[in-house]
């Protein structure tokens, strides 16, 4: 098992240069052969049950021995579920409502431009301190545990996404016309914010040894995901003046960077991305309603073409084909197996 993750981080590595070691590169995860049904604590408290360590780490030890992890897949334990997703707005005093064991979403701050508050990161927000503790418990608990698990950063997501729930999408998109001026020095704060809570939470997770984001892709250097979703709602020229420069600046602060490129109606940004010179790698993801993985391939080919390497969703009986048509160098796809028999059945054939 050690030289096989030693080989899977060579793998990846290489990926993260956009070169093909051996063989392609997958993630390829499944519901473990021998794996057993959850029966461990639980909670109709919906704070406790994703706030509280008695009850995610369980579930979260549960799910890493309860899972197969193949190829480049690791292993990840994830205290702070990335279903509380934009987590940064929480540290930043936005409010937050749970639906249901399931989602969550994050309230308005921003109401009027001259009156909103300061961002900044501050170690005694409420969130702050819940995340803290969820990411040393969950060290704690893989210290405990024996094996070689991993441990991930919250989904801090995008500064410019961060800003635009803080403001309200709807209300974001029309600032861009009646209020610009407004959106570069909140930006500039968030960046900043954003970049203490990910020093904040990464002294926590680098411990066990590499660095992860939401997607699970390993890595030697500190690594992060960057996003703006919210800029599918606008214009490329828009993006350059307002967003850009905010994006730019965090591929500057840590070394390795993969762009979360979301939809068709964010592909009028994807020269712009590809011409930054420190983003090193682009996820691509179709949108919901829109057709398979396997119908953008000129996309998966741009990408590749631009100089980043390239990371996809696909459904399992997509992984061959989509090999089958690209040069696999700096390619990365990701699938969900129904089985472990499926899972090794795709590895036995990539060879």
């Amino acid at each position: 098992m050690q030289n096989e993750r030693e080989r899977a981080k060579e793998r990846v590595e290489a990926w993260w240069r956009g070169e093909l070691l051996d063989r392609p590169v997958v993630q390829l995860t499944a519901p473990a052969a021998d794996g057993v049904p959850y029966d461990g604590p639980d909670t109709d408290d919906l704070h406790a049950w994703w706030t509280d360590p008695a009850f995610v780490i369980p579930r979260e030890v549960h799910r890493l021995r309860n899972t197969f992890f193949g190829g480049e897949a690791f292993p990840v334990m994830f205290p702070v579920s990335g279903r509380i997703v934009a987590m940064l707005a929480r540290y930043l005093g936005a409010p937050n409502r749970y639906v249901d064991k399931e989602t969550t979403w994050s309230g308005h701050v921003i109401d009027n431009w001259a009156t909103r508050p300061t961002f900044a990161f501050d170690e005694s927000n409420e969130w702050w301190r819940a995340s803290r503790t969820l990411l040393e418990a969950g060290s704690a608990a893989i210290d405990e545990s024996g094996h070689e698990w991993y441990l991930g950063n919250p989904d801090l997501n995008g500064p410019t996404e961060v800003l635009a729930g803080l403001r309200g999408r709807e209300e974001f998109a029309v600032d861009f016309y009646d209020e610009p001026d407004a959106i570069a020095p909140a930006l500039r704060e968030i960046n900043t914010a954003w970049y203490h809570a990910w020093c904040a939470v990464t002294a926590i997770t680098e411990r066990h040894g590499g660095y992860f984001t939401f997607m699970r892709v390993w890595a030697e250097r500190p690594a992060v995901d960057l996003q703006s979703d919210v800029s599918g709602l606008i214009s490329n020229e828009m993006f350059v003046e307002h967003l850009l420069p905010a994006i730019k600046a965090q591929t500057n602060m840590v070394e390795r960077t993969i762009f979360h490129l979301d939809g068709p109606d964010a592909l009028r940004h994807l020269d712009t991305l590809l011409a930054l010179p420190n983003l090193d790698a682009i996820q691509w993801v179709q949108g919901a309603g829109a057709p398979p993985a396997g119908e953008w391939i000129d996309v998966m080919k741009r990408i590749r073409a631009g100089g980043k390497s390239l990371y996809v969703y696909c459904e399992p009986e997509e992984v061959i084909p989509i090999f089958d048509q690209m040069d696999p160098a700096g390619v990365m796809l990701v699938a969900e197996c129904a089985s472990e028999e499926e899972a090794r059945g795709i590895l036995e054939r990539l060879g």
